[in-house]
C-alpha cells in the first residue's frame, strides 16, 4: 500500500513538472513599439531590445565608436554577443538611419494571456 502511495506521488510530481515546464507565460513580458537607431541611440535606449540587456548594449556603442556607423542593420551581427538568433529578434526595431522612437511598456497580466491565446 505504501508503494502505491509513493507510486502515485511520484507519477503527480511528473505531471506537474511537465504541465509547469511547457507553460508559455512569461511573467516579465513587454511589448515593444518604435526602432532604435543603432547609430545614434544610447545605451539604456539599445538595451530596450528584447534579449540585449545593458552589457550587450554597451559592446553595440563600443563597436560603433571603434569602427564608425552600421551601414545596415545586418552588421550587428559583426558585434560580439549578436548572432542569428539574437538577430532575428531585434530586427524588425533596429534601424540606421532616422530617429529612435522605441518605448517599451510592460502588459497587464489580462494582455499576455490575450497575447498568447493569438
Amino acid at each position: 500500500m505504501h508503494a502505491i502511495r509513493k507510486f502515485f506521488g511520484i507519477v503527480v510530481l511528473m505531471f506537474m513538472v511537465g504541465l509547469v515546464s511547457q507553460t508559455r507565460i512569461c511573467f516579465s513580458a513587454t511589448e515593444i513599439e518604435g526602432k532604435v537607431n543603432v547609430n545614434t541611440a544610447t545605451e539604456d535606449q539599445i538595451a530596450v531590445l528584447p534579449g540585449i540587456g545593458p552589457k550587450l548594449a554597451a559592446e553595440v556603442v563600443n563597436y560603433r565608436t571603434n569602427n564608425g556607423n552600421f551601414k545596415a542593420i545586418e552588421d550587428l551581427r559583426k558585434v560580439s554577443g549578436v548572432g542569428d538568433k539574437k538577430f532575428e529578434k531585434i530586427k524588425n526595431f533596429v534601424a540606421v538611419n532616422g530617429e529612435t522612437t522605441i518605448k517599451a511598456t510592460k502588459m497587464a497580466k489580462a494582455e499576455k494571456g490575450i497575447k498568447q491565446e493569438k
